[in-house]
């Protein structure tokens, strides 16, 4: 039996960043993970994130920024436009009074450092490669079977097991959300004029294609289109594929010069109605999963980690328990609010630009061009996404 006060199921970005923060507070961790994370190589992979200065003072806090920041690529500006349209913004770092939006950093790599962070911790256990096959929530503690027959007990089970969170079905925790009907193809490319340090995002009546700049001069691709589509895309050779982009992104970045390999993963809103129950709690994708067309993902999961591990450490320097409900719903509340509302948010966006209705295309290019004259609203916006204020 391994007894813990909290076991985290799930070693991704969010997951890894959690457990740290805990042992890092005095807490007895285990974090189970099924994969072990690869190493970064020589070529990016094709699943990057864009890094808010909130989330890369949190990864400073757990000193795994330094390693990142050598290859991360720091964006000073974003550039959003409608195809269909006149309307076009523009946000630039200067306008919010900071150095730079965030950077454009390699989830495998952001995987890893923290997976290094965990190494050689008395208090902390890395229980990987490992699947949960069973929870059995008591009053007084929560039990993990794993599927190797190992027990782990502990205080508190935090779910940080992704959009199809095995330990929130197990607690009885309700998701609600829908699909999009759309897929993201990702994949990394290069372009005839250089990036300029900018997110380039052109939205379309299929969605949006968005390049964003890497530290050796590409772009990560991420353009979101309907499921059909985007199958049919997939199935185009390099030289179709980069006519295709060509015409999608309307030129913005000049001609697509060469483009990687290319893969493709599903759109989904979902959201859970409550992110606690007596011994659990839910973290990252495991409570929200959000349309990726503002790059919100991890850095929601990252606010989530903050606020549990603010609650809990305060829970055991008060000597409480910190499976308490009770104490579980101060995180639940500080954060849900916040979660759905960018959840929403980003919904409707992606709704009001995927729409073909000429009223609504007028409106939209006009608030387009409200929103790049608003001076205090438009910073304020900035600000909000990189989790300042």
């Amino acid at each position: 039996m391994i007894r813990v006060d909290v076991a985290v199921v799930g070693g991704g970005m969010v997951g890894a960043a959690l457990a740290a923060l805990l042992a890092d507070g005095g807490l007895e961790v285990a974090v189970i993970e099924a994969h072990p994370p690869r190493p970064p190589a020589a070529e990016l992979d094709l699943r990057v994130s864009a890094i808010a200065p909130a989330s890369r003072e949190l990864l400073a806090v757990l000193g795994t920024w330094p390693t990142l920041a050598a290859d991360a690529c720091a964006y000073t500006a974003m550039e959003v436009w409608d195809a269909t349209g006149r309307g076009r913004t523009r946000f630039d770092a200067a306008e919010a009074g900071v150095a730079e939006l965030g950077h454009i950093v390699e989830n495998r790599a952001i995987q890893h450092a923290l997976w290094q962070r965990l190494e050689g911790r008395a208090n902390l256990q890395r229980l990987c490669p490992a699947q949960v096959a069973g929870l059995l929530i008591a009053r007084d503690t929560a039990q993990l079977e794993l599927d190797d027959g190992r027990l782990v007990e502990a205080a508190l089970v935090v779910g940080a097991d992704g959009a199809r969170s095995q330990i929130r079905a197990w607690a009885g925790l309700e998701n609600v959300g829908w699909g999009y009907g759309q897929k993201t193809i990702v994949g990394n490319l290069r372009t005839s004029d250089p990036h300029q340090a900018t997110c380039w995002q052109r939205f379309l009546p299929s969605g949006p294609v968005a390049f964003l700049p890497l530290a050796d001069g590409r772009c990560s691709l991420a353009w979101h289109a309907t499921t059909a589509y985007a199958d049919h895309l997939l199935g185009l050779d390099d030289a179709a594929f980069r006519a295709e982009l060509e015409v999608a992104s309307g030129g913005a970045l000049g001609a697509i010069v060469e483009v990687g390999p290319r893969g493709a993963f599903p759109l989904r809103l979902q959201h859970a109605l409550h992110y606690v129950r007596p011994r659990v709690a839910l973290v990252g994708d495991a409570a929200h999963a959000i349309h990726p067309l503002a790059g919100q993902g991890v850095n929601l999961g990252f606010r989530d980690v903050r606020a549990l591990t603010e609650v809990l450490l305060d829970a055991v320097a008060q000597d409480a328990d910190p499976g308490d409900v009770d104490l579980l719903r101060r995180y639940e509340r500080e954060r849900q609010p916040d979660n759905g509302a960018m959840l929403l948010a980003m919904d409707a966006f992606k709704r009001g630009f995927g729409t073909t209705a000429a009223a609504l295309r007028w409106a939209r290019n006009l608030g387009l061009d409200a929103a790049d004259r608003s001076g205090p609203l438009k910073r304020a916006v900035m600000r909000r996404a990189m989790g300042l204020g």
